[in-house]
């Protein structure tokens, strides 16, 4: 088999908003169908172009266990699309995205959609719980803040960084967004908030606990998808890739070693492998589960826990529209957003290397390499 360059032609995705209002009665194949059809209409799309789709969804909908196939149908496109669903927390985009990847370099396929949904709305309050544990993503990260010292005031800082990025970015994510139920931006991030505001919020995970809903992402429906291309395929199409897709890494530990803290083996190995250090890259996205989450990721890098050290991080380079506690973390759903947020800014700015970190739950992480070069 040849292999072919993977580009990343376009995405696209509903707005993502709290749940339990607006999309509270659309379930996940309304809210999928709408971000695919988002992507093909809005780009000018013919979806025969299409071969290949893999959605995520970790809570899945009731009577469709293959819900990327249901989409197929749904939104009314080629019955030869082959479609698989996958489930793997909260890197399940970037999983999907890798399928679809990993079909195209090998030259099984030309063009595939890569996707994730969550609506949170219907989720049951157990799915908030780590299986293996019994304790809430909170819980585990006021355990792993206290072991790496992250202070309040710290994490308050990049939660705030995060609404601001995003309130001023508010114009180019709008492009990003299809609209739907009257709904056309972000419900999350706030112009008004302040270190102020943030220091009065009560802890959210037991009353020693700095971890606050200011500093944490908020439970989140939505859905995004993207389109893939081999690099020949897009030039064919007349379609000039946003980014290429150079590198990408998985990797997990135990959950006592931290539950969200697998970005400390995946972004060394992948930066290593590519001979790049963090001063290297010029945009970072690292999801933001909670503040402490991305600080204590941040510092593992930097000391060189459980891989070789990276270099400092800039901080200028990283969320520079914002992230998941501003915006939301609809789980499946957020590799999308992540991968065409980066991509669209590297095109803006003819940026060289960008960067994604994906903490999961089951203490598991991905992380991709993206260029422009």
């Amino acid at each position: 088999m040849t292999t072919s360059r993977v580009a990343i032609v376009a995405g696209a995705r509903t707005p993502f908003v709290k749940a339990g209002q607006a999309f509270s009665k659309l379930g996940p194949l309304a809210l999928a169908t709408h971000a695919v059809r988002g992507l093909l209409g809005r780009h000018d799309v013919d979806p025969a172009v299409v071969e290949a789709m893999a959605f995520g969804a970790v809570v899945p909908e009731r009577g469709k266990p293959n819900l990327a196939r249901e989409i197929v149908f749904e939104a009314g496109l080629p019955a030869s699309i082959e479609a698989q669903t996958v489930s793997s927390y909260c890197i399940t985009g970037l999983r999907t995205a890798t399928i679809i990847a990993d079909a195209i370099a090998r030259g099984r396929i030309s063009a595939g959609i890569a996707g994730g949904v969550e609506w949170l709305s219907g989720a049951d309050p157990a799915t908030f719980r780590e299986p293996t544990t019994g304790l809430s993503m909170g819980e585990h990260m006021e355990v792993t803040r206290a072991k790496w010292e992250i202070a309040r005031t710290r994490q308050d800082e990049v939660a705030l960084a995060s609404h601001r990025n995003a309130v001023a970015a508010a114009d180019k994510l709008a492009a990003e967004i299809v609209p739907l139920e009257g709904v056309t931006r972000d419900s999350g991030p706030r112009a008004d908030t302040s270190l102020e505001k943030l220091a009065t919020l009560k802890p959210a995970f037991g009353a020693d606990g700095t971890i606050t809903a200011g500093n944490a992402s908020p439970v989140t429906d939505g859905a995004a998808a993207v389109l893939l291309m081999s690099e020949e395929r897009a030039r064919r199409e007349g379609r000039k890739p946003l980014a290429f897709i150079e590198a990408m890494d998985y990797a997990a530990l135990h959950p006592d070693e931290g539950l969200l803290m697998a970005p400390a083996i995946t972004v060394p190995r992948l930066l290593a492998r590519a001979g790049l250090k963090l001063a290297d890259i010029d945009l970072i996205e690292i999801h933001e589960a909670f503040a402490a989450q991305v600080l204590a990721n941040a510092a593992a890098w930097e000391r060189g826990w459980k891989g070789p050290a990276t270099g400092p991080l800039d901080w200028s380079r990283v969320n520079v529209n914002g992230s998941s506690v501003a915006i939301g973390h609809p789980w499946s759903a957020t590799g999308g957003r992540v991968l065409t947020t980066l991509a669209n800014e590297m095109a803006r700015r003819d940026a060289r290397y960008g960067l994604v970190s994906i903490c999961a739950a089951g203490a598991m992480a991905g992380a991709f390499l993206l260029s422009r070069r």
